[in-house]
């Protein structure tokens, strides 16, 4: 731990105080949605957050209503962990790179497999990531994953890291949307739109009309008369966390995302989040009606396939 320490102050002092900015925001996003995942019990999840030593940043002393917003936070994060992770799967992808991912717990797994994957992240995000591989990662997930600096809206870097793989690829994006201006997302479509061009495969996101798809899973929970005020309440915990507004209105209409993708040369289906029953950790915490809401809500087209025109 004293050399992940060591590494990450020399990371610091080797960057500029915009760089020092940067680490701070990107880690501190990543490190709520390891708490999410951790909480629904996903061990990968756990290790990480274990390996951060830190106290999560939230808990019931700080946040009213804690218990729901967590228990709302954690069933959606899994929901987009394991609906990715089934998809790969169900569908023979090698190749894997996964954009804006945090720590991408679901990485591991995959390279597991003995899937290639490229986690795409900011710098300070990629330094931790790659610790984490030393230090906790089975042999051929450590093989087969590395952490790149990719930011999105830089197609170069994007291509250039999209080369390593051969064969088709399936670019996992989850939860970035809402972080990203208008222009900003459309420079990274043009990017996933290149790769796909030249590699064949999609992109794979539940992030499009993604209001109304965390409202369902907070009506899951807790009933459709909580689920608006759920929501409003987790957006506050993000926007504390970035101390920046979120554009959670941004393509929450599904014609006008179609349209979006489409001028980017992209086009979508809208699939179910899974093809079967589910299995999820956080199933444990869950009572039998909050189950069968959860399952109905697993098959509903929330997962959008996004593919080259």
């Amino acid at each position: 731990m004293k050399k992940f320490f060591a590494v990450i102050l020399f990371a610091l002092m080797i960057t500029t105080t915009a760089r020092a900015a940067e680490f701070e925001m990107v880690e501190y996003s990543a490190q709520v949605k390891l708490q999410w995942l951790s909480a629904a019990g996903i061990p990968e999840a756990q290790k990480f957050l274990k390996l951060l030593e830190r106290p999560v940043f939230f808990s019931a002393e700080n946040l009213e209503d804690f218990d729901r917003i967590q228990m709302t936070n954690s069933l959606y994060q899994e929901l987009n962990y394991a609906a990715a992770i089934e998809y790969v799967r169900e569908n023979k992808y090698l190749n894997v790179m996964d954009l804006a991912c945090s720590f991408s717990p679901r990485g591991m797994i995959l390279a597991q497999d003995g899937r290639k994957v490229i986690v795409g992240e900011l710098a300070t995000v990629c330094l931790i990531g790659d610790y984490f591989m030393d230090e906790r990662a089975g042999k051929k997930a450590r093989k087969n994953i590395s952490y790149e600096v990719i930011p999105v809206e830089d197609g170069y870097t994007m291509n250039k890291n999209a080369d390593k793989f051969k064969g088709e690829i399936c670019i996992i994006e989850q939860g970035l949307m809402i972080y990203l201006n208008e222009e900003s997302c459309g420079q990274m479509f043009d990017n996933i739109r290149d790769v796909l061009k030249k590699h064949g495969g999609c992109m794979i996101t539940s992030d499009f009309v993604q209001k109304k798809y965390f409202t369902e899973t907070a009506a899951a929970l807790y009933g459709e008369q909580n689920a608006p005020k759920l929501y409003e309440e987790t957006k506050a915990v993000y926007t504390k966390v970035l101390d920046d507004a979120l554009a959670d209105d941004f393509l929450q209409d599904e014609k006008a995302a179609m349209e979006f993708l489409k001028a980017h040369g992209l086009k979508a289906e809208k699939v179910p989040l899974f093809s079967t029953t589910p299995k999820l950790f956080i199933a444990d915490k869950l009572s039998a009606m909050q189950i069968q809401k959860v399952n109905e809500l697993a098959a509903k087209n929330y997962l959008w396939v996004i593919t080259a025109i």
